[in-house]
């Protein structure tokens, strides 16, 4: 069988492995061996490279789906059915997670997988091959006259039973970091997190060992580079991240990488752990500066605590991003406004506020409609709303909304997480840097890359 994988992310800042068609693929191949892959990544394919891709034959097309690519996605399905009615076309990601049956509305995809794609995906090959039923695959929504949901499929328990991740199905080179996840899910219940739903409130953890091989494997085959950690939260069991500081520093695995934490889980001991073990940046979600809004939201943090994280990263010549949110149920303008006060007087390297989007199935788009709330049109239309209002609360109605944005926009703290387009400029600096430190001492090159990042940040 010809399998093709698209990637739809051409308008993305950054270039990025899709680690989740990777395990996709690796673990694919562990059931059949007669399966050939070819992956589209829009991102960083040539002209050409694409419009191969658009004129093979495949016996089906996977695409994986996200809020930010819904329209890039169904741009390049229409394409192919124009070339290959007969193709089949399989939706996964968490947009087919979050819509489930509506995401078949669109008469040019076939099946959508949601939840956990690996063992669905594969089950759905042995039903083209005639080897099981469809109606037995749990994970898979499909037409049978009318749209068919069958039951979900249980999380994969053991993430150790995963192969890596196929890194040969991408052009390895074309990437500036290399991305692992060391968890999947999340404990944590924030009312406007997607997490919980994709993941059913679970969080699950791979052995520290089985990570160290894998940031081995990377750097013999693909070559050292930075190493973006891109669990949900990175810091949830503590005891956890000692022990992978612990065997980097033993190991003398020396790199510099990156990390999401709760801010409220570093203490001065793991500071200094992340920090020996080469840890220069990390991304916290700190939502609102509000006690009031983060206990409405579930965050089950203080601002206190955040802060004295924040202050023992910094302590230790960690970079920090914070993350804000405008219009939380909970929030308002003079909440915004505390938030913006805290970020400029606080000790963080960049700030990032975006406008909160509500996403099906959360907390958050449940209580909307219960606090006699409003939300402005569907999902599809988020991406090119202007302003990004996306919905209204009675104690945060659109006019403040609009304001507290332009606040934040004055300020430069403002991401518009829907027009995250990628610069050429950026791309020949990041190649250019990455260059620059394969013939710079080891020390010289990290700094050199540490000062590039902040401009990047500064510009973006």
């Amino acid at each position: 069988m010809k399998i093709g994988l698209i990637y739809p992310n051409k308008n993305n800042k950054d270039k990025s492995v899709h680690l989740g068609l990777g395990y996709i693929v690796s673990y694919v191949r562990q059931i059949h061996n007669d399966v050939n892959f070819v992956l589209l990544d829009t991102r960083v394919s040539t002209n050409k490279e694409k419009e191969i891709f658009f004129n093979t034959r495949f016996d089906l097309i996977g695409i994986t789906l996200s809020s930010l690519t819904y329209h890039e996605a169904t741009g390049c399905i229409s394409s192919i059915k124009q070339k290959h009615p007969t193709t089949k076309i399989c939706v996964g990601g968490p947009y087919a997670t979050m819509v489930k049956e509506e995401i078949l509305v669109n008469p040019n995809i076939d099946y959508a997988v949601f939840g956990e794609g690996e063992k669905t995906f594969a089950e759905l090959l042995s039903f083209l091959k005639g080897e099981i039923e469809i109606s037995r695959i749990k994970g898979l929504i499909y037409r049978d006259q009318l749209i068919v949901v069958n039951e979900p499929r249980e999380n994969i328990k053991d993430l150790n039973t995963l192969s890596f991740p196929a890194y040969d199905i991408f052009k390895m080179n074309r990437y500036p970091n290399h991305r692992i996840i060391t968890s999947r899910g999340c404990p944590y219940e924030c009312n406007f997190c997607l997490d919980s739903k994709l993941w059913n409130g679970q969080w699950r953890k791979r052995e520290i060992d089985s990570v160290i091989e894998e940031l081995l494997y990377l750097f013999k085959n693909y070559n050292k580079k930075n190493v973006v950690f891109i669990d949900n939260s990175f810091d949830i069991e503590i005891d956890r991240v000692v022990e992978l500081c612990d065997k980097l520093i033993e190991k003398k695995i020396n790199f510099l990488w990156s990390a999401n934490v709760r801010g409220e889980n570093i203490t001065s001991f793991v500071a200094k752990k992340l920090k020996l073990a080469g840890c220069y940046n990390v991304c916290t979600g700190i939502e609102s500066a509000n006690n009031s809004v983060l206990k409405r939201i579930g965050k089950k943090v203080s601002m206190e605590e955040m802060t004295n994280g924040i202050r023992n990263l910094k302590e230790n010549n960690i970079e920090v991003l914070g993350m804000f949110m405008i219009g939380n149920i909970g929030d308002t303008l003079e909440a915004v406004k505390e938030s913006i006060a805290y970020a400029k007087s606080s000790e963080l390297d960049f700030v990032k506020f975006y406008s909160v989007v509500p996403y099906k199935g959360t907390p958050l788009w449940n209580e909307i409609s219960k606090s006699g709330g409003k939300i402005f049109g569907s999902i599809l239309e988020f991406e090119n709303m202007s302003p990004p209002v996306f919905f209204e609360t009675p104690e945060f109605p659109f006019e403040e909304r609009v304001e507290a944005i332009n606040l934040a926009i004055e300020e430069g703290f403002f991401w518009y997480c829907f027009r995250n387009q990628k610069s050429r400029l950026i791309d020949f600096g990041k190649t250019m840097i990455s260059k620059m430190r394969t013939l710079l001492p080891a020390s010289m090159g990290n700094s050199l890359y540490i000062k590039a990042k902040k401009l990047y940040y500064q510009f973006t």
